[in-house]
């Protein structure tokens, strides 16, 4: 008769593999931006999704036909803008650096952007001003709120016109894909760092 011992050596190896199972999936969920509790940064124009929930039922046929209407008429100013930050990253590659150039570029990319993003903020103004009271709190809530639009969200609003970028990103490969949505995440945080830091 031989007499059975407890398998410490065995419980053991499963409770560190198991413990490292978890401390790696909190890491990798970290690295891969996975967060509690997200802070509202409004950097960027929010993404139409929250607003448009945010909206009456009677109020977002409306406006997702003016959204629509103003992403086609602003598709030369946003190649515009695309057209001027790619002259900006040039004059600053060019050598001898030539500062007053460089900002003077600079300058045109916000001047841009600006252009391109106003009509969609008129587009918000006179929906807003539609509203009732209690609706438009609701909105401004859901627009506080709402995550920055990313660049792989740009695309056609209901029928209007797909822009450049689309097809790129339909010729990429799922691991190019998975690079480019951690650099654009990359890029995210390190926008919402410089904001924190601003005064």
């Amino acid at each position: 008769m031989s007499e059975s011992t407890f398998p410490w050596r065995t419980l053991l190896f499963v409770s560190a593999a198991f413990n490292l199972l978890i401390v790696g999936a909190a890491i990798g969920a970290y690295g891969a931006g996975v967060r509690l509790q997200r802070e509202a940064t409004n950097a960027r124009f929010p993404a139409p999704r929250e607003f448009m929930a945010a909206l009456p039922p009677n109020a977002r046929v409306n406006v997702r036909g003016e959204l629509a209407r103003t992403w086609a008429q602003t598709q030369p100013l946003r190649q515009q803008a695309v057209q001027a930050r790619r002259e900006a990253f040039d004059a600053a590659a060019t050598e001898p650096f030539d500062a007053a150039r460089v900002r003077a570029a600079f300058a045109r990319v916000r001047a841009a952007d600006q252009a391109a993003l106003a009509p969609f903020h008129d587009n918000v103004v006179t929906a807003l001003a539609q509203m009732t009271p209690a609706e438009r709190q609701r909105a401004i809530a859901a627009l506080r709120n709402a995550r920055p639009l990313r660049r792989q969200a740009l695309g056609p609003v209901d029928g209007a016109q797909p822009n450049a970028v689309q097809p790129r990103q339909d010729a990429m490969t799922p691991r190019q894909r998975m690079r480019e949505a951690i650099r654009e995440r990359i890029r995210e945080r390190r926008e919402q760092r410089r904001q924190e830091m601003a005064p």
